[in-house]
Order: structure tokens, then sequence, then C-alpha cells
């Protein structure tokens, strides 16, 4: 059995969404601030969300996917800063389409458990964009103050290519293989059809 690869519009995708995700988070951050505007244009290249959707938060988003979220849509939307609540659409909007197409590529980019994937993709899109309008869900995925977040920043933003993909990749792989992903299973190593970075780190896994 073949599993399809992310795609190069996938990964332009992710690339788009962590870009506005840094844009909101340095206003907070003195790292991000201090860093210029093609440094982190580097780091949105990371082939994987650098925020958090509280995936692995079912409980949560049960809650959140029942028909009483779809009535609330505009009315709890409003709590929410206009920038952010546009990236927990847009992410929740594209992460639906691509759990639809191809729920492998969703856990590679999100680290989310299979059942999280199964159950957005089981939800209309308006559904799905309703629970991303409840509150507030985006979160980095890597701690600020830790060395593994101060190491991706350094190293993810420099201007020398390998480098920055040797950060890029080792950052993904221990996302995917540390506690959550254990807890939540492997994803499968088949994905036939992905770039050669790509398939370098579903060979690890």
């Amino acid at each position: 059995m073949e599993y399809e690869g992310l795609t190069s519009d996938d990964l332009a995708n992710v690339r788009a969404l962590n870009r506005a995700w840094l844009d909101i988070s340095k206003v907070g951050s003195r790292q991000l601030s201090e860093l210029s505007s093609r440094r982190l244009d580097r780091i949105a290249a990371a082939p994987f969300l650098l925020f958090s959707l509280r995936e692995k938060d079912l409980a949560l988003w049960e809650r959140l996917l029942t028909d009483n979220a779809q009535r609330d849509l505009f009315h709890r939307s409003a709590n929410l800063a206009g920038g952010l609540r546009h990236l927990q659409a847009t992410a929740i909007a594209f992460l639906w389409a691509l759990a639809r197409r191809n729920p492998y590529a969703a856990r590679l980019i999100s680290d989310a458990p299979l059942y999280w994937c199964e159950r957005i993709a089981s939800a209309t899109l308006i559904q799905a964009t309703a629970a991303a309008a409840q509150q507030e869900l985006a979160a980095a995925r890597i701690q600020s103050d830790s060395p593994e977040y101060r190491r991706f920043i350094l190293r993810g933003s420099s201007a020398v290519r390998d480098a920055r993909e040797f950060a890029h990749i080792t950052t993904l792989q221990s996302l995917l293989t540390g506690t959550g992903a254990a807890r939540h299973g492997r994803l499968p190593a088949a994905a036939c059809r992905m770039t050669r970075v790509a398939k370098n780190v579903a060979d690890k896994l």
C-alpha cells in the first residue's frame, strides 16, 4: 500500500501559516522581534507547523465539534483577536482538507494523533472552522523558554541551507518521536512519493 507524501503546495501552505504565526508571536517575543524578516522566512520554511491547535486534547475537540459550536461561531469568535482568529480558522481549514486527502501528511506536519485527523475529516468545513473560532487554541509547538527552541531559532534561521534544513528536520524528528508521538503511535514510514528530505525523516520513524 502506498502513502502520498507532502506536496510542494502543502509545504507552501505550511510555510505561509508559519510566517503568519511568527508575525503574531514576535509581538511578545524579544527573541523573535530581533530577527530580520529574511531570518523569519527561513524559520517559517520548516516542514511542520510551528504552532499547535491542541490536537492531542481529544476531549476538547469533541466538545468544539458539536453542533452547538457551529451555532456559536459568530457570537464567540468576537472574543478572539482578529489575527489569531484568522490564523486558527485558516490552519484548521488547511488541516481539515489535508486530513481528508492525506491523513498521514496531516499527522506529519501537526504531530496530531490519527483519531484527531479522522474526527476532523469527518466534520464539515463549517464545523471545523467554527470549532477553531471558539477559543484561543494556537500555542507554540516548542516551549519558547527551552534550549531546544533557542537552538531551533538560531540554527533554523541560518543562511547556510544545509545547516538550516538539518535543524528543521532534526526538530521535526524530535517532535514525532517524543513522548506524545509514542503515546499516539508512530506514523507509517511508507510515504513513497515524499521529497528526499521527507523520506529521510519517515525512514527513521
